[in-house]
């Protein structure tokens, strides 16, 4: 167990204060000061890390309907300050694509196949949308890409990377973007060779 600033357990248990503000996770909730998520009810999330040789910052942030919040921490080298800081970002994002992850990807699978548009990114960052006929970056003229012509997804240096085969990624966004890190989830459903109709459940 840690102490101080980071605080966790052997049973999954994470607290970590911060510019006033504590995050505490424990089960399937996850507390962000005055706000209690539900990693059962929660419709969007993000999560992104930047680190150096001698400091590093996280944020994770989680939503369910207009209830939103965004936690940001800090680490700096000094004792084992970031040692703790990095397995409490490991264990809290961990949780998330364990708890909410397949569950809004799966959700986002289903409103695609139903004719709907799934949007992730945004808020100031490059937004992708994802229809039944392909993803589209956000902005004008943006050509469509097809789910035929997709090879895949990455995440790498805060960023969800889309693949078409040429030197470059096609469509990029930041993973700091609501629902970003989910993409690659979804893309890797879609193109599945079976992939389950929302009816097949």
């Amino acid at each position: 167990m840690a102490g101080g600033k980071f605080s966790f357990t052997g049973s999954g248990e994470v607290r970590v204060s911060s510019g006033g503000r504590t995050l505490a996770a424990a089960g399937e909730v996850i507390v962000i000061g005055d706000r209690v998520f539900r990693l059962a009810e929660v419709d969007r999330v993000a999560y992104h890390a930047a680190a150096r040789p001698h400091q590093a910052s996280y944020a994770l942030g989680l939503a369910h309907g207009p209830v939103r919040s965004r936690f940001v921490f800090d680490a700096f080298r000094g004792g084992s300050e970031l040692d703790d800081a990095r397995e409490t970002w490991r264990r809290l994002v961990e949780l998330v694509e364990s708890a909410a992850c397949p569950r809004i990807a799966l959700a986002a699978v289903d409103a695609i196949t139903a004719g709907a548009t799934a949007r992730f990114g945004g808020g100031g960052h490059p937004r992708i949308d994802a229809d039944a006929e392909g993803l589209r970056g956000r902005r004008w003229f943006a050509p469509k890409v097809p789910w035929a012509g997709v090879l895949g997804t990455d995440l790498r240096a805060g960023q969800v990377r889309v693949w078409t085969g040429g030197p470059e990624p096609a469509l990029v966004t930041a993973m700091a973007g609501w629902n970003a890190v989910v993409l690659p989830r979804v893309v890797g459903m879609m193109l599945a060779p079976e992939k389950e109709s929302p009816g097949s459940r």
